[in-house]
C-alpha cells in the first residue's frame, strides 16, 4: 500500500491549494459562534523504510465571538487567524500490515494557538475507489473557548478522506466532538454539534 499511498498522494493530492469556504457553528449553549475559513496545501512527501511522512499547510482565519440573546456579535471571544503546519507520519506496522501513526502541529503564527503540544492518532487508512480516507483519535484534551471568559477542555476525533468531484480534489474533515473530564479522561459526545469541513481545490 505504501507505494500506491504515496502515487496517490503525487498525482491527485500535492500541488494543489483547496479552500474552504464560511463554516459556522455555535458553542457554549449558543452563547459564541465560530466562523472559519482556510487555504490548505500539502507538501513535504518523506518516504522512510516502511512508511511516508508529509505537510499540511493552512491559511485560516478563524475568529469566536461572543453572541447576546438576539444572536448579535458583542465581541471577539478569540482570533485564531494564522498560517499553520501539521506534520502527518505514518508507518506500516508488522504485526496487522495496517498503516497507523499521527499528526501534530508543529508551527505556527497563530497566537496562544490550542493545538499546541496535540496529538492526533492516525489509524484505519485505507485507498479505494478512488478515494484516500483514514480516522483520527485525539491523545488526552485540548482547550475550547466558553462564555464565563474561561476554557473547557475538549477532544476531537474526526473521519477524513481525499475524494475526486468532477474531476477536482476535496478534502473533507467530519469532526466528533467530547467533553472531556481531565482527571479521569472519561468522554462524553458534546451538547454542541459540529459541521463537516469540506475544502475543495481552487
Amino acid at each position: 500500500m505504501k507505494e500506491q499511498l504515496v502515487i496517490y498522494l503525487k498525482e491527485k493530492v500535492f500541488g494543489k491549494i483547496l479552500r474552504t469556504d464560511d463554516v459556522i457553528y455555535f458553542l457554549d449553549e449558543g452563547k459564541l459562534k465560530d466562523v472559519y475559513s482556510d487555504q490548505m496545501m500539502f507538501s513535504d512527501l518523506q518516504l522512510t523504510e516502511n512508511g511516508v511522512h508529509f505537510s499540511m499547510t493552512t491559511i485560516a482565519k478563524e475568529r469566536v465571538y461572543f453572541l447576546n440573546e438576539k444572536g448579535e456579535h458583542t465581541g471577539i471571544k478569540k482570533d485564531y487567524t494564522g498560517t499553520s503546519v501539521f506534520r502527518y507520519e505514518l508507518t506500516k506496522r508488522k504485526s496487522t500490515r495496517e498503516f497507523t501513526g499521527y499528526m501534530r502541529m508543529i508551527s505556527t503564527t497563530t497566537i496562544t494557538p490550542e493545538m499546541d503540544a496535540v496529538v492526533q492518532g492516525v489509524y484505519d487508512i485505507k485507498l479505494e475507489n478512488n478515494e484516500l480516507r483514514w480516522k483520527e483519535q485525539q491523545l488526552l484534551y485540548r482547550d475550547m473557548p466558553s462564555s464565563d471568559g474561561n476554557f473547557r477542555p475538549v477532544a476531537f476525533d474526526a473521519d477524513a478522506r481525499f475524494y475526486m468531484e468532477e474531476g477536482k480534489l476535496r478534502f473533507e474533515y467530519i469532526p466528533f466532538y467530547y467533553d472531556v473530564n481531565p482527571e479521569s479522561m472519561e468522554r462524553k459526545l458534546s451538547a454542541d454539534k459540529l459541521p463537516p469541513f469540506i475544502a475543495k481545490e481552487i
